[in-house]
């Protein structure tokens, strides 16, 4: 008389609860693992209780939309609740051919939201493959077309230290000639 529409269970129910459940027309589901079952508490706002007679309406969680839905060739079953009122959670259901491809779909999800959580923490980027080399090229393309001739060149040396050294030497008095007292350095790209 509680006002429960829905019973989740842990283990099984006696006969007693069997016959109860029934006289009153309310669904239950039961053998839910105890890690899905806190997370089933935690989401809907209720509180596991051990016993029939310890529930109370201020105990009762609330979900929008409970439903059983049958998946694959076997016909595996998986509860939905949705529309919880703390839910934050978000379950991401992987399938795949063998064992080895949901792991490594499994390993490439984590990847993907740890980039997602480290983005949220600090959103200072440091970019990969070879952005940052294509970056320093367009700046100093830029910087470059300020000067005539072969000046370009010289400036091109300063401005990137990443250049060979055995090339570098090579063009050294080149840059340094062509810049006779006027030094410039670039000190950061956008």
């Amino acid at each position: 008389d509680v006002g429960a529409t829905l019973v989740i269970c842990q283990w099984g129910f006696d006969d007693e609860a069997n016959h109860l459940l029934m006289h009153r027309n309310l669904p239950a589901v039961r053998w839910v693992g105890g890690v899905e079952l806190e997370l089933i508490a935690i989401a809907t706002g209720g509180r596991i209780v051990p016993r029939f007679q310890e529930l109370t309406a201020e105990k009762l969680g609330k979900a929008g939309i409970v439903r059983e839905k049958a998946f694959g060739t076997t016909k595996d079953r998986m509860l939905y609740i949705e529309h919880c009122a703390n839910s934050r959670a978000v379950t991401i259901f992987i399938r795949g051919g063998n064992k080895m491809i949901i792991e490594e779909t499994k390993r490439s999800i984590h990847d993907a939201l740890c980039v997602a959580r480290n983005l949220i923490r600090n959103n200072s980027i440091v970019y990969g493959g070879g952005s940052a080399e294509i970056a320093c090229s367009i700046a100093v393309e830029a910087a470059a077309d300020k000067y005539p001739g072969v000046e370009q060149a010289s400036l091109a040396f300063i401005f990137i230290p990443i250049c060979s050294l055995t090339y570098y030497s090579e063009q050294q008095s080149l840059s340094w000639g062509y810049l006779s007292g006027k030094h410039i350095y670039l000190a950061y790209f956008y």
